[in-house]
């Protein structure tokens, strides 16, 4: 049987980590191109996804949903009223997020 240390499994979990980013960074590109150019989309998405995961969101589709959103609207978790939201007790992250989501689709529609 193999064995790891500590240390090795966790060079394997950001290594794990890095290569999810990585593959919706190419997703991301490859549905818009306009976004090839952007140099800071790579980082910024790997920023969101530590938070996400900080935030405690555990399901891999709505956390692609949280880079993508980070795609269009850098940083847009770090927006007081967003991360407040996020945080806000009672409900998981992902039903929060959900609801967010809904709220600002609400919203655009009345406007």
């Amino acid at each position: 049987m193999i064995r790891f240390s500590e240390e090795q499994l966790a060079q394997l979990d950001r290594l794990e980590k890095l290569q999810y980013v990585a593959e919706v960074h190419q997703m991301i590109v490859n549905e818009y191109p306009e976004l090839a150019g952007d140099r800071s989309l790579r980082d910024r998405l790997e920023r969101a996804y530590a938070h996400a995961v900080a935030l405690g969101f555990k399901d891999g589709g709505t956390i692609t949903q949280f880079l993508y959103y980070e795609a269009f609207a850098p940083n847009f978790y770090r927006q007081p009223a967003i991360d407040a939201w996020l945080r806000k007790p009672g409900r998981t992250v992902e039903q929060r997020f959900a609801d967010l989501l809904a709220q600002a689709k609400s919203k655009l529609r009345e406007d």
